[in-house]
Order: C-alpha cells, then structure tokens, then sequence
C-alpha cells in the first residue's frame, strides 16, 4: 500500500509540475506574441508619412489604426469599396467584437459631428442668401420654375416652430409629432431663440436627426429669430410654441404651447 501511495503522490507531483510548467511556457508564449505584435505595430507606424499621421488624427485613430487601414484598402476590400472612409473600412474589416465596437463608436462621432457643422453651413448660407438676395432668385430659370410649380404639391401652409437650442430631450417627443403631422401642402420653419449660433442650431438639428438634405431641399428651414417673434407676438421666454400660417391670407390659423 505504501508503494501504491508513493506511485500516485508521484504522478501528482509530476502531473503538477507539468501543468505549471505548460502554464509558464503559454504565459511566456502570449507574451512573446504581444511583443512582436507591438514591435510589428512599432515599425509599421515608423514608416508612416507627416501626411499619414495627419489624415489618421483628422479621422480620430490612432498610428496603428492607420497602418491597418492601408494594409486594408491594398487588398480586396481596396477592389470591393474603393474610396471607402477609413473607420468603416476598419469596422467591416475587424474580427474582434471589441475594436469592432470601437470603430462602430467612432464611426457615430465622425459622422455626427460631420452633420453638425453641414447643418450650420447651411444656417449661415440661407441666411446669407436673405441678406444678399432678399426675394431674388439666385439662378432665374422662368421655365424650370413654371414646369417645376405644375407638378408640386402647392405649400398653403407655413408650421413655425419657435424654440430653444437647448431643448433637446424635452423637446425631442414634440417635434416628431409635429414633424409627423406636417403634410406635403405645409412647411416646416423653425426659428430659435436669440443668442443662439450656427453650431448649436445644427447640433440641435443632428439631435433630432434633420438629414442636412431635408434642410437644404427647404423642406425644413432652420433660422434665427430676426423679427419674426415679434411679429407673432411670440413669447420667447415661454418656449416651445408653435404657430400655423395661411400663407394666402397671412392669418395664424392654429397655436400650440
């Protein structure tokens, strides 16, 4: 019995000592692995050009990012997508749920961010062409514009809404609605309240997911209050408010608080 025991205290001895020495020999394996990954990634992006490390700045990744990228788009997904941006070439590229979430989550800030400053261009722009044009037409085609008001859906119908910047969350809800109830014989005027710029106009915008196309279609115009509260005896500490006008007649039809 005692010679049985010593044969399997033995093999436990033994059969621990293999298990710690296969677990040192695959911790030493991944770190071996993780060293030549971060060499590799090391040397990789010492070949990047002052141009590379720019363009992979302006597109919030990283050196290493970038180097995937190029390596990326010399394959097929070059041939597949070409032209394609860089944190989607990634994002379809990647195997691993976690940088694939990453790049999912940068693609939303660039993009994002991308409609904001569209958005306020266009604020500014439209506002431009009131003060420069006023009631002018920037192009005069007689033609394209009778062939074009023949075939419209005629707009009888003004929906202004008069709001604050800020009011995004507690705004959000009404604004669907209202968008949701305008008709193809309505448009949609949104003016804000005074202080507010450009930026936080798109920002608004892009929160309640206006496409900067709707706005520069003039499906929905987005302004700065310049007047026109006055001119509805709008009060502008009292915010939201709504206001539905007859464009024929001039009349305010409809109010909403």
């Amino acid at each position: 019995m005692k010679k049985l025991a010593y044969i399997v205290l033995g093999f436990l001895v033994t059969t621990g000592a293999y298990a710690n020495n296969q677990s040192t020999q695959g911790s030493n394996s991944a770190t071996v692995i993780s060293d030549m990954k971060s060499t590799l990634d090391k040397e990789a992006a010492a070949s990047l050009t002052e141009k590379d490390r720019s363009l992979a700045k302006q597109w919030m990744l990283s050196e290493t990012d970038w180097v995937k990228y190029k390596q990326i788009m010399s394959g097929p997904r070059g041939i597949w997508s070409p032209g394609l941006d860089p944190i989607t070439a990634l994002g379809v590229s990647e195997t691993d749920p976690q940088e694939r979430k990453r790049y999912a989550e940068l693609w939303i800030k660039m993009e994002t961010r991308r409609a904001e400053l569209e958005m306020a261009f266009e604020v500014e722009r439209q506002r431009a062409a009131s003060r420069i044009l006023g009631n002018q037409l920037a192009v005069n085609n007689t033609s394209w514009i009778r062939e074009w008001e023949e075939k419209r859906v005629e707009v009888n119908k003004q929906v202004i809404l008069f709001v604050d910047s800020e009011c995004k969350e507690s705004c959000k809800s009404m604004f669907e609605e209202l968008r949701a109830s305008v008709g193809d014989n309505a448009r949609l005027d949104i003016f804000f309240k005074q202080g507010a710029s450009s930026d936080e106009i798109g920002q608004w915008a892009s929160f309640m997911k206006i496409a900067p196309e709707v706005v520069r279609a003039r499906a929905i115009t987005l302004n700065f209050d310049e007047g026109k509260s006055t001119e509805l005896g709008i009060d502008m500490n009292s915010l939201p408010q709504v206001r539905v006008v007859d464009l024929k007649s001039g009349a305010v039809t409809a109010t909403y608080k």
